[in-house]
C-alpha cells in the first residue's frame, strides 16, 4: 500500500513542461490534425450523456470562400453506434444569429431561418440540407440540431457544403469537436 501512495504522490508532483500547458484542448495535444483543418465553434444546451439538447454549429461567413447551395453535416460513425441520434425532422439553418456572453458561457439565438426545401439522411449521421435559395457568402450561419446525446467523448462534426458551378461536388467547411461530459 505504501508503495502505491509513493507512486502516486510521485506521479502528481511531475513538472509539467509549458508546451503542455499551453494546449487548448486534450484534443489537440493527442491528435495530429492536417494543414487543411479548419476548427469551428459551437454550442450545446446540455453536455450530459444520454440526454436531449439542442446543438448549434457555428459557420462563420468570414471562412466560406463561396455561397452554399447544399449543407451537409456528417457526425461520426461511433455516434450513433454510442447511442446518439439526431432528429431529422426538426434541423434548421438560422442567419442573423447573435452570441451573447452571459454568466457560465456564450449563448447563441438566431433572429431568422432559411426556408430548407429538403433535409434528408443520406447514412448514419450524415444529413443533407437543402435551402430554397443559396446562402450568401458573407453570412454566418447556424446548424441547428436536436439529439440525444451519446456516451461520453469527443465526437468530431464535419461540414461540406456545395457551391455554385458546373460539378457540384461537396467542399470541406470545417470540423466542430463535440465534448460530451
Amino acid at each position: 500500500m505504501n508503495r502505491f501512495l509513493a507512486l502516486a504522490t510521485g506521479l502528481v508532483l511531475l513538472p509539467f513542461s509549458a508546451p503542455s500547458l499551453a494546449q487548448t484542448s486534450l484534443l489537440e495535444f493527442r491528435w495530429s490534425r492536417d494543414p487543411g483543418y479548419v476548427s469551428l465553434d459551437y454550442r450545446i444546451s446540455n453536455d450530459q450523456p444520454r440526454r436531449r439538447s439542442n446543438l448549434k454549429l457555428i459557420l462563420p461567413g468570414k471562412l466560406r470562400k463561396h455561397t452554399i447551395l447544399e449543407m451537409i453535416v456528417e457526425a461520426p460513425e461511433i455516434f450513433e453506434k454510442w447511442r446518439g441520434k439526431i432528429d431529422v425532422d426538426s434541423v434548421k439553418i438560422g442567419r442573423d444569429c447573435i452570441q451573447k456572453s452571459i454568466f457560465m458561457g456564450t449563448r447563441t439565438r438566431c433572429q431568422d431561418y432559411f426556408t430548407l426545401s429538403e433535409v434528408t439522411q443520406l447514412g448514419p449521421g450524415v444529413i443533407r440540407m437543402t435551402p430554397d435559395g443559396p446562402i450568401p457568402q458573407s453570412e454566418t450561419i447556424v446548424v441547428e440540431l436536436k439529439m440525444r446525446n451519446p456516451a461520453t467523448g469527443f465526437y468530431q462534426f464535419n461540414g461540406y457544403a456545395t457551391a455554385p458551378g458546373q460539378v457540384q461536388i461537396p467542399a470541406y467547411q470545417g470540423s466542430w469537436l463535440v465534448e460530451i461530459e
